[in-house]
């Protein structure tokens, strides 16, 4: 398995672990709006209406970056 790589300014990013009195949960996934340095990024999730429904700032130690390179399949 390949290590994660650090997300970048909007990229998608699933959500590791709950945090504490949020309504974002653990695999939900949402956009990079800003980075924290040192560690942390913020993050806006959206309703399935396109509208938003939550932007928070997480550690990264909290976060997946998503994949948006191609890979080949076959």
């Amino acid at each position: 398995m390949t290590e994660s790589r650090r997300p970048e300014l909007l990229d998608l990013v699933a959500v590791l672990a709950s945090p504490a009195d949020s309504e974002v949960r653990a695999g939900d996934v949402g956009t990079v709006v800003e980075l924290l340095p040192p560690d942390a990024v913020e993050i806006e999730f959206l309703s399935r209406d396109g509208r938003t429904r939550h932007v928070g700032i997480l550690p990264l130690s909290d976060v997946l970056a998503l994949n948006r390179e191609r890979t080949r399949v076959a």
